[in-house]
């Protein structure tokens, strides 16, 4: 019983040491995301204070807030089209601007990042709209339906006033019934 429990207590300090090196591990990345670029001896980590930090993110966010306010359907639309957006071009943007020391790859990564957030997103849309009980459409696809189903009607109603059998239009009056042309 004690060798059994023993094994246990070896298993859980194993596994607490795992999480430990992940927490550690992952620590340093978001120091190392999050540092300013050109290390020193002096200041190899010299983390990026709040107007660097805007400088780096604020183009990223702006951006994010277009693709939200331009996107078609309720707050929970937008929010997931911002998020993604803000979060799949700041991310690789940093990434890429601090490992290579370069403004201008920052922002190459960041609109790299914007595009492949589009797909990304239409995916959580969909899946969104599925779960609410919708056909899992994003809400672009969403209002396509629904503008195909206004055009739709809209030519329906066209045809058949200009055939004159809808009921109160003036065509039905001045056309012969024979030839269905109009007799004016």
């Amino acid at each position: 019983m004690k060798v059994v429990l023993l094994i246990k207590l070896k298993w859980v300090e194993h596994l607490q040491r795992k999480d430990m090196a992940k927490a550690r591990m992952a620590t340093n990345a978001l120091k190392w995301l999050f540092s300013k670029p050109g290390a020193t001896k002096d200041a190899p980590r010299q983390m990026m204070n709040a107007m660097d930090l805007a400088s780096r993110l604020g183009p990223d966010a702006v951006f994010a807030g277009m693709a939200a306010a331009q996107t078609p359907g309720d707050i929970g639309d937008k929010l997931i089209v911002g998020g993604t957006d803000f979060l799949m071009s700041g991310i690789p943007g940093l990434a890429a601007g601090r490992a290579t020391n370069s403004g201008l790859v920052d922002q190459m990564a960041s609109i790299g990042g914007a595009y492949a957030s589009m797909p990304v997103s239409d995916m959580i849309l969909r899946g969104k709209d599925k779960i609410g009980g919708g056909q899992g459409l994003s809400p672009y696809e969403r209002l396509g339906a629904e503008q195909q189903e206004q055009m739709r009607s809209e030519i329906t109603q066209q045809v058949m006033q200009a055939y004159g059998v809808l009921p109160g239009t003036r065509d039905q009056y001045f056309s012969d019934p024979s030839t269905g042309m109009m007799a004016g």
